[in-house]
């Protein structure tokens, strides 16, 4: 590789690979805060709840164990508003659809969790038994259907998107590198490689869908490659080379990014088959949660 002559064109873009070198520590320190948070939320979860499970607190019978059943039942009646307000436009009045959408991934988390809290981690009947797994299957669902989602919106709560919007991005992606990998052909390869692998159709239901479910790994093989061929290039230069070592480190980001818009462009029409087959199958689970819970409230006020 001749990492002289890219080294040349560096200096014109220092200040800029300086600031995007600043920006994946910056993404990294508020990751690291969250996870932090996140974390010791979990942790406090668990030790509240093996201290309720033990009775040590309250009973489901009791008032603070009825209450928490009202809470987090009602918590999942109202997130029922999302899809209707999808579907009737007459309730528009109610406000703009993402607000409701981002209530029913809060609600759809905060209310099976709270229900838990009232069973007290125990299942006193068949009817509770039935309600309570009901709810496990829409929740798991949901999370399903939120991870298929991501896949074919922009972000979690932007706007759908499309294979022609991919492939504008995706080729966004190869021309801002395409000075780059004109001198570093090693790299150039490892990605037409990458895209050529995801363009296999391979025959066979089971030969596909290993394909698609491995390609997530083979990315990151291939991100590994680039990211060994990249620091080669930096021990050449030296790492006394701040504003050197700070491309290369950019460059490596953008590589990466690319070779996820790569996988995302190929993954695109399957994912968007899942999410409809998804909604076939999460709508039932829901309407069958309601029953089950209406049958269990019921119960619980008549006996």
């Amino acid at each position: 590789m001749e990492m002289e002559a890219t080294a040349g064109s560096f200096p014109a873009e220092q200040s800029s690979a300086l600031r995007r070198i600043g920006m994946p520590l910056a993404a990294m320190a508020v990751r690291v805060v969250l996870t932090s948070v996140v974390a010791s939320v979990v942790i406090s979860l668990v030790l509240i709840a093996w201290a309720v499970r033990r009775g040590d607190l309250y009973t489901s019978a009791s008032d603070v164990g009825y209450w928490l059943g009202v809470a987090g039942g009602s918590l999942m009646v109202v997130l029922l508003i999302y899809p209707l307000r999808k579907r009737f436009k007459a309730l528009a009045v109610l406000g703009p659809l993402k607000h409701w959408f981002r209530f029913h991934i809060v609600a759809g988390i905060a209310g099976p969790l709270i229900v838990l809290f009232h069973s007290t981690f125990h299942v006193g009947s068949f009817n509770a038994a039935i309600a309570l797994a009901c709810m496990l299957l829409v929740v798991a669902s949901g999370l399903v259907g939120r991870f298929i989602y991501r896949k074919i919106h922009h972000g979690l709560y932007g706007s759908r998107a499309t294979a022609a919007d991919l492939q504008r991005s995706l080729e966004k992606q190869v021309a801002s590198l395409h000075r780059a990998l004109f001198r570093l052909p090693a790299i150039e390869r490892e990605l037409g490689r990458f895209s050529a692998l995801v363009s296999l159709q391979p025959q066979g239901c089971w030969q596909r869908g290993l394909h698609f479910a491995s390609l997530g790994w083979k990315r990151y093989l291939a991100a590994r490659r680039v990211r060994r061929a990249i620091a080669g290039c930096g021990t050449k230069v030296g790492p006394g080379d701040t504003a050197t070592t700070a491309h290369l480190h950019a460059l490596a980001q953008t590589i990466d990014d690319t070779l996820r818009a790569i996988q995302r462009t190929a993954q695109f029409s399957t994912y968007e088959k899942l999410f409809s087959l998804w909604h076939v199958v999460h709508i039932p689970f829901l309407f069958l949660l309601v029953v089950t819970a209406i049958v269990h409230v019921v119960a619980v006020h008549a006996y």
